[in-house]
């Protein structure tokens, strides 16, 4: 195969992180955080590009969370650009961000591809991709459970046989149901607000308490997608603020104690699903480095024979389960950005 030059745009709600690879091999990576403007983000851009002028760019890649009835990696065109648009409506904290960035790269390269985050969900079964309203209104809208973090739920349970529960949890969080390697559920839906409790997102919540804040002339959308959640609850966006505080502030204990529950409650619902559990997996930010709240994860699965081995825990191994557990537990990195290569290199051939 030719070597392609292959530069990942992996942007967040606040934050760019690029990727530079020859095929699939990384060979220069970093991350900007805390950006807010437009003008931030061209800013971004250029201190990116002006870092890999030495670079000729033959593919740019960008990660983009909802791509709709969109299921395969597709080259950026006005009609792509278009449809990214339209589902910005369901993913107002990342669909923008991504179109904006996608509009500032097009001087630097003409070949861009998007490489949607639902993907790996796009044949969820019928019977948990649903959602009980009208059809009428399904089929004219496209509603549907689409489920996000695509990348990263297909990246830690790869090569996994069996009855497989991946946690990808972060600033954003979901769950999915994996059997050998074919989603049957996962925690988000229609957009990333569904599921657990996240950072600014409330998570799943009562319906009419929608219509409530409605009712009330309050911005429904804004509070739960910008200021529920942890930061609702103790005024923490950042989980390590969280932990830091749990044992001082009666509210930060709460905001934890719920996360806990809410990651519980769906491992659970999820084992009933697949009919057992053989791997459990914890990745992202939150999974990856937080032994705690791990270990009080685990804990609630003791009665399926699930134990954890507390020093692998707390050192973050790729296996903290014991010798003698009837579940295997991961602790897994994980990698988006190489995801998407390996996707466009695919629709390449």
């Amino acid at each position: 195969m030719v070597t392609k030059t292959i530069l990942v745009f992996n942007v967040g709600s606040s934050s760019i992180k690029y990727s530079l690879f020859e095929n699939t091999e990384k060979i220069e990576t970093g991350n900007y955080e805390r950006l807010k403007t437009k003008e931030d983000y061209k800013d971004t851009i250029e201190k990116i590009f002006e870092k890999i002028k030495n670079k000729k760019i033959d593919i740019i890649a960008h990660r983009v969370v909802h791509g709709g009835d969109l299921n395969h990696p597709t080259k950026i065109s006005k009609s792509v650009k278009n449809k990214i648009q339209e589902f910005a409506e369901f993913a107002p904290l990342h669909n923008p961000k991504q179109l904006m960035v996608i509009e500032l790269a097009e001087k630097y390269c003409n070949e861009q591809y998007a490489v949607f985050d639902t993907m790996f969900f796009a044949d969820l079964p019928e019977v948990s991709r649903t959602y009980a309203i009208p059809k009428g209104l399904t089929k004219q809208y496209n509603i549907r459970r689409y489920g996000f973090h695509g990348f990263s739920h297909e990246f830690v349970s790869r090569n996994l046989k069996g009855k497989t529960i991946t946690c990808h949890l972060g600033n954003g969080s979901s769950i999915s149901a994996i059997l050998d390697g074919k989603p049957l559920d996962t925690s988000m839906g229609l957009t990333p607000l569904e599921g657990l409790i996240m950072g600014t997102r409330s998570g799943t919540i009562d319906p009419g308490l929608v219509l409530f804040l409605e009712k009330k002339e309050k911005n429904a959308n804004e509070i739960l997608t910008e200021k529920s959640g942890l930061k609702g609850i103790c005024g923490h966006t950042d989980f390590r603020d969280v932990l830091e505080n749990k044992d001082k502030d009666p509210d930060s204990k709460l905001a934890y104690e719920m996360f806990v529950y809410q990651i519980v409650k769906i491992v659970g619902s999820y084992a009933a699903v697949l009919g057992g559990v053989d791997n459990l997996i914890f990745t992202a930010g939150i999974g990856e480095h937080s032994w705690k709240m791990r270990r009080d994860v685990c804990k609630h699965f003791e009665y399926l024979g699930l134990k954890i081995d507390e020093d692998k825990n707390k050192n973050s191994e790729e296996v903290i389960s014991s010798s003698n557990s009837k579940i295997k537990v991961f602790v897994k990195p994980t990698n988006e950005e190489k995801m998407i290569v390996e996707e466009v290199l695919k629709n390449l051939k």
